[in-house]
């Protein structure tokens, strides 16, 4: 359980929020099983499925700029869907849904989306390293070397995902400026 220091760049702290071992598990479990499944699929099959993890990673930055960021409440979409999906629950799983998404603040909602895309990324990442390490268009050598960054990098992206485990645990919103993806941020060299 370690503490957050200031972020060396911008010298602001993040929060003062506790991470624990298990979201780091978590975060290196992503990557480890994305880059041994992208060893054992077809390299077409990895490609085809990053793609559409692409576009999930897209449309939920699209939702958290343009629907979630600057509202005091959900959208009436978000809301239907939430009541929605409380109903599925429990008619198809009889069971009542563990929180009703439908008054979560906007925030609340961009942080577990945020979450959501870290996943993703780490995944993404891990499934690319293994694919460019098998099939890449370079020499063998080269192959190894490129997918063994994309790894180190699916690997450092884990904090991030620490990070916004971190806060849904204990029911807070990331900042706004974690919010935002990066090219988003106002005067933030992160």
């Amino acid at each position: 359980m370690t503490e957050l220091r200031p972020d060396r760049r911008t010298q602001r702290g993040i929060d003062d929020i506790r991470l624990e071992p298990a979201h780091l598990l978590i975060g290196c479990g992503v990557v480890a099983a994305a880059a041994l499944s992208g060893i054992w699929a077809p390299v077409n099959l990895v490609l085809i499925v990053s793609l559409f993890v692409l576009l999930r990673v897209c449309w939920l930055e699209d939702n958290i700029t343009n629907d979630l960021i600057g509202r005091d409440s959900l959208p009436g979409g978000y809301v239907n869907t939430a009541i929605r999906r409380g109903n599925f629950v429990r008619q198809w799983l009889g069971r009542e849904p563990a929180e009703d998404a439908s008054k979560m603040p906007p925030h609340h909602l961009a942080t577990v989306m945020r979450a959501e895309i870290q996943v993703w990324a780490c995944m993404l990442l891990g499934l690319c390293a293994t694919a460019l390490a098998q099939g890449g268009p370079f020499g063998p050598a080269t192959n190894v070397v490129l997918g063994g960054a994309l790894f180190v990098l699916a690997l450092r992206r884990v904090d991030r995902l620490m990070v916004s485990l971190a806060h849904c645990a204990e029911g807070r919103a990331l900042p706004q400026r974690l919010l935002l993806p990066t090219h988003r941020r106002a005067g933030d060299l992160d």
